[in-house]
């Protein structure tokens, strides 16, 4: 037990204070409360010996700590034209500093012990920190107070105040010392009680001339993707020797197969688009299309070619994952850039056309008309647009408010699976109008020849129509010819439009997928299941249920939480429509089943390309992709287009990875 065997006082020389302070308080601490100047990963090198009893004691720690600046955080801090616009910088400056300290890179492909132990400590709120910042801006310094509390048993306290900080070098390296307070000696209990009420206040926010921030729910988000589902297993003797492991660069980039050969072609398109600024990148999903606009942004940042960044979508699912992606980025710039965003619930398109200089704005498609008006042309060519999933850009009702409205942008960037518009040749012209033409192309093939993406297996299950889907049929062609007696003709899209409904929803598909399940339950494991609409979907539900209840529908408006809980394993089968087509990155992803499948390309791309994406935890994932096929002399239109899909998929099976 520490009382009665803690001194008053530790020097470093005539004392190890790792050894004879720190190490014996965190081992029998409930909750260690720290303000220090200054936190590191490599805390943790020097708390090795005490992790597994912080851990087992279910210990809290609370750290208050105070980002370093570098003079461009001063500048930006010092320039803020408002108040809400620096607390954003603040928060920013706050968040970068953690990642700095996990070392959550956008081209990190995995992070080793420390770091997952780092993440999964703040991620289950075993170490919680918040941030202080100075008020005095104009000479902004740091919050320098260095006081420390454990919390033991039986209500003693032990604070101490000293030059250590909390890093390797504050508790070895560096000549420190430190006076310490013991709440069971009488002289030294109304020091502790101040030492605890002067912390509470700070960490409550209620200090004179102090901000305080905690992370941002964007970077708690961050961090809890890079999270272990469990509690990484901590034994000594492999924590001491983190130290020597960090001087052999673990986080650096190294494809374990291949080197960079697999990964070639993101440095091509950057090249590519560095010589032309302008056009759509045509990349295939799960090939990085992400990570190569981030290479693009951060080339021409670093050549100072642009001040700002738009970045435009459709859905909100996509939005706020490129609202992670680029609030990641953005923090780990040499100066930073703040984030706004115009979707959903968010309302910041005014903040970002105020002042768009070495800022970011997400915005739905559907504000873009609103925000180019704000914008004068002079500005414009010092910004980036970038659409993703650009085909959708394309829409009448984009083509009314947006057709001439992209010249002026200094850089314009489309990324696609496939630009192209079904049924709308105007509307893909509009894209290249706008944006440029086809400035790089990377598809299925050569990514799963390079093994970015995996191999799968193709199963066709052929179908017919029931009579009763015969006869909506005929509806839609007796409809079509009474519009053109009105003389209100149906388009041909319209038309293929009505008929395909009809077969996305063909009652006879149920029982052909019943039958299938009887034989292949499995499928229903780390599965995506695409129809055309809810109804049709909830009519699945009770034959998926006879063989498990790990199932969710995910139609628009449902709860968001149950596309992270199949990212995260908790479900195994997802019942969802065209929203989980684009963008959604879910590596655990196996099966794909498409009950509705489209005839363009497109969206089969995208829906398997889902499941072709490569797990890390499961490096020989092998994915199944299960497709209806209408089998029928009556109707060789349709038969036409899925026999094209038929030959497509078959052949694309047959692709084997050639390194």
């Amino acid at each position: 037990m520490l009382i009665g065997k803690m001194a008053s006082h530790y020097r470093s020389g005539k004392s190890d204070l790792a050894k004879d302070f720190f190490i014996p308080c965190l081992k029998n601490c409930i909750q260690y409360r720290r303000a220090v100047g200054y936190f590191s990963s490599g805390a943790l090198v020097s708390w090795a010996e005490a992790i597994p009893y912080l851990l087992d004691n279910n210990a809290v720690i609370k750290l208050i700590i105070s980002p370093e600046l570098s003079e461009a955080d001063k500048t930006t801090l010092a320039t803020a034209i408002n108040e809400k616009e620096n607390y954003q910088f603040r928060q920013i400056i706050a968040d970068k500093i953690i990642k700095d300290a996990l070392k959550l890179s956008i081209e990190s492909d995995s992070i080793h012990l420390r770091q997952k132990l780092l993440a999964w400590m703040i991620a289950n709120e075993k170490l919680i920190l918040k941030f202080a910042f100075p008020q005095h801006i104009n000479q902004v310094g740091i919050f320098h107070e260095k006081t420390g509390i454990f919390d033991l048993e039986n209500d003693n306290f032990v604070a101490f105040t000293g030059s250590a900080n909390e890093s390797i070098n504050g508790y070895s390296r560096n000549y420190e010392s430190i006076d310490v307070y013991r709440s069971w000696v009488s002289a030294d209990a109304e020091r502790v009680k101040i030492k605890i009420e002067e912390f509470e206040e700070t960490w409550s926010g209620k200090a004179v001339g102090l901000k305080i921030l905690s992370l941002s729910s964007e970077t708690m988000e961050f961090i809890r993707s890079y999270t272990p589902d469990k509690q990484p297993e901590v034994k000594q003797e492999k924590i001491k020797n983190l130290d020597s492991e960090t001087k052999k660069s673990p986080l650096k980039i190294i494809d374990k197969k291949n080197g960079s050969y697999q990964w070639r072609h993101q440095e091509e398109a950057v090249e590519e688009f560095l010589k032309v600024g302008h056009g759509v990148l045509e990349m295939a999903t799960g090939t990085g299309k992400t990570r190569t606009t981030l290479k693009i942004l951060s080339k021409l940042d670093e050549l100072q070619e642009i001040q700002g960044i738009i970045i435009s979508t459709e859905g909100t699912d996509l939005l706020d994952q490129w609202s992670k992606e680029i609030h990641s980025w953005s923090v780990q710039r040499p100066q930073i850039f703040r984030v706004f965003r115009h979707y959903s619930s968010y309302h910041e398109l005014d903040s970002f056309a105020l002042n768009p200089e070495r800022a970011v704005l997400i915005v739905s498609r559907k504000n873009l008309g609103k925000l180019f008006n704000r914008l004068e042309s002079k500005i414009k060519s010092k910004l980036i647009i970038l659409h993703d999933e650009v085909h959708g850009l394309g829409s009448l009702e984009n083509r009314q408010q947006l057709t001439g409205k992209h010249q002026d942008f200094g850089y314009r960037l489309g990324l696609s699976a496939t630009p192209e518009r079904e049924y709308d040749s105007e509307g893909t012209e509009f894209i290249f109008a706008e944006l440029g033409e086809v400035f790089f192309h990377f598809g299925i093939k050569a990514a799963i020849q390079r093994g970015i993406l995996c191999e799968f297996d193709y199963i066709p299950l052929f179908y017919e129509l029931t009579n009763n889907d015969k006869e909506r049929l005929q509806q839609v062609y007796r409809q079509k010819e009474a519009r053109l007696k009105a003389g209100k003709p149906m388009s041909e899209e319209e038309v293929w439009i009505k008929l395909s409904r009809v077969y996305k929803t063909s009652e006879n598909k149920q029982n052909v997928f019943a039958d299938f399940l009887v034989e292949n339950p499995q499928i229903l494991k780390s599965t995506i299941i695409f129809v055309e609409e809810k109804e049709y979907g909830n009519q699945l539900l009770d034959n998926i249920h006879n063989y498990t209840h790990r199932y969710r529908t995910y139609y628009s408006g449902e709860d968001q939480k149950y596309l992270q809980d199949f990212a995260q394993g908790k479900i195994d089968c997802l019942i969802t429509c065209h929203r989980l087509s684009q963008g959604i990155d879910i590596k655990n992803l196996e099966n794909v089943i498409l009950l509705s499948s489209a005839r363009a390309k497109l969206e089969t791309i995208q829906r398997i390309g889902r499941c072709l994406r490569i797990n890390p935890n499961h490096l020989d994932k092998r994915a199944k992709v299960v497709d209806f096929v209408l089998e029928s002399e009556d109707n060789r239109d349709r038969i036409s287009a899925d026999e094209e899909r038929y030959e497509w998929l078959s052949e694309l099976s047959k692709i084997r990875r050639k390194n």
